[in-house]
């Protein structure tokens, strides 16, 4: 007789009240970049990665809080809208108790573990069942046994390869992200080095077959050459601090193509590999994440370090100033329309800026065409 296992209606209408903040997060970016008009490639990005962890949140609440368990006399299947795990009776090779929930064990390599939370109701029942069929086979790690499932078959000289081409992108963008904080005005190519660095670590992966994605570290898999994407990305914003541009909507369209061509040779890298499609899908996604941001930020200023063209200086008036308190303080002076821009806008400025620059003050903007047609402008002199 099949029994199903779900969470009460109570605990689920409690979680939801206490993620419904993170969920609005996205919403409240949107709204805000809306009526402020924000063309601040850095403010775009802190409105991205804002909402990007709360999703993931809200998105994996969602999903286990509707997932169903149901077991019947052959089987147990956990049912949710994002995946479905199966696993018979006699491929369960024994249990774990971790952190409250029961967690079945498989014997068939490829298929995942099953995890039942002991909110469940009559969760206790099932648990009372395995526990008198099955062994506990302890704190068995899970994430060394996916370790072992994607490296065992890689040569040891390979994977040391490997781990030295990963150890030495890692190392190349942090060095050079470093001196982006320090030497950006008087070595202005320093980006270009990490705008380069993001198709090397893609060629990377794929001529090692994705083995720097997750090297063995202490029997974790860890992404190694995720921090690649990481410094580059850090180093690039310090360059686009001061930079605003007038094309957003074909930045992130450039930014996005490139994501999903990095993608798409993250799944041919890793094709080979010994796990779960969902364990594919989360190496692909931790990339997606980043390197978006990171590719916008690329795009930002190979258009503005490749462009040429004689700049347009404007003049416009401060009306309006304000003071943005979140997790950090942010400051902000508001314009009057100037040349191409034809209604108020919110630049973002750093505090001894702000300091100086008074209401009714005059500020000259700097237009430029961009390398790639894509207009960009940055507040030059500033005058009483």
């Amino acid at each position: 007789m099949q029994q199903e296992y779900t969470y009460s209606r109570g605990f689920r209408i409690f979680v939801f009240c206490l993620i419904a903040p993170f969920a609005l997060v996205p919403l409240l970016a949107i709204g805000t970049a809306m009526v402020v008009r924000v063309t601040s490639p850095l403010e775009t990005f802190y409105g991205f990665l804002a909402g990007v962890p709360g999703m993931a949140l809200v998105t994996y609440c969602i999903n286990e809080l509707l997932s169903v368990v149901a077991s019947d006399a052959f089987s147990i299947r956990y049912q949710s809208f994002l995946y479905h795990r199966e696993l018979l009776w006699q491929e369960v090779k024994g249990y774990q108790l971790k952190e409250g929930s029961l967690v079945l064990v498989p014997t068939v390599t490829g298929k995942r573990k099953i995890k039942i939370s002991n909110r469940r109701g009559k969760s206790r029942e099932l648990a009372d069942w395995v526990e008198s069929r099955y062994p506990d086979l302890g704190k068995i790690s899970e994430t060394a046994t996916v370790a072992d499932d994607k490296i065992s078959t890689v040569a040891p000289y390979e994977l040391r390869i490997a781990r030295k081409t990963a150890w030495v992108l890692n190392i190349t963008a942090f060095v050079v992200m470093m001196l982006c904080f320090f030497f950006l005005r008087s070595l202005p190519w320093l980006p270009l080095i990490l705008v380069l660095l993001l198709p090397v670590a893609l060629i990377a992966l794929l001529y090692h077959k994705g083995q720097p994605v997750f090297i063995d570290r202490k029997k974790e898999p860890f992404p190694v050459v995720l921090l690649t994407i990481i410094f580059s990305a850090i180093g690039l914003f310090v360059f686009a601090v001061p930079i605003f541009s007038l094309a957003l909507k074909e930045l992130w369209l450039g930014a996005l193509v490139a994501s999903g061509v990095f993608a798409i040779g993250i799944i041919f890298a890793i094709r080979h590999w010994k796990t779960t499609p969902a364990k594919k899908a989360w190496g692909v996604i931790s990339f997606i994440i980043f390197c978006t941001p990171a590719f916008f930020e690329s795009i930002v200023y190979l258009n503005t370090f490749f462009d040429h063209s004689a700049p347009q200086l404007f003049e416009t008036t401060v009306f309006d100033k304000r003071i943005s308190k979140r997790k950090s303080t942010s400051y902000f002076l508001v314009v009057k329309p100037w040349g191409p821009v034809t209604s108020a806008r919110s630049i973002s400025v750093g505090k001894r800026r702000y300091e100086v620059v008074h209401v009714n003050d005059m500020i000259i903007m700097e237009l430029h065409k961009g390398a790639f047609g894509m207009p960009w402008y940055t507040p030059q002199l500033l005058k009483r």
